[in-house]
């Protein structure tokens, strides 16, 4: 669990980095929304990619001594799946309510209706579900080895 915890930090740190370097620069506008979620997303993929990638490469390496199946593989991604969703919830949680209370405003442009810091965080929910478990999928195939292929 110390693979997965680990590298369930990893994008949550990111994403908050993007965040805050996204509010230090003002990109957090009305007029700027399309942009900015653009790149939002573009980051977020990178970094689950990237972060699924290597939690099932470092599970295999490291706790499984070089082989490792799909099945092992696709177990290890979505642990970290679920140690990244509340992880990530509070953390954004915080930073929408705390560290940046403009950012209700800036989704509140994108019609989330009465409440869009629950709006917000439910699509975080769901999102991370959905990606995570088509990443869980995918990335174990690209890291599985068997015992014949690690000699």
């Amino acid at each position: 669990m110390r693979v997965e915890t680990k590298w369930a930090i990893v994008p949550v740190a990111i994403i908050l980095a993007w965040m805050l370097i996204a509010q230090a620069l003002g990109l957090f506008t009305a007029e700027r929304f399309a942009t900015t979620s653009l790149i939002g997303v573009v980051i977020s993929t990178l970094t689950f990619a990237f972060t699924y990638f290597m939690v099932t490469k470092e599970k295999r390496e490291h706790d499984y001594n070089g082989a490792m199946t799909w099945s092992e593989g696709f177990w290890a991604a979505a642990r970290m799946t679920l140690i990244y969703i509340p992880i990530s919830s509070f953390v954004f949680y915080i930073y929408i309510q705390y560290l940046n209370p403009g950012y209700k405003a800036f989704i509140v442009s994108d019609d989330f209706g009465k409440d869009p810091v629950n709006t917000f965080l439910s699509g975080n929910l769901v999102s991370s579900f959905l990606f995570g478990g088509l990443f869980c999928l995918v990335f174990p195939l690209f890291t599985r080895k068997s015992v014949q292929q690690k000699l």
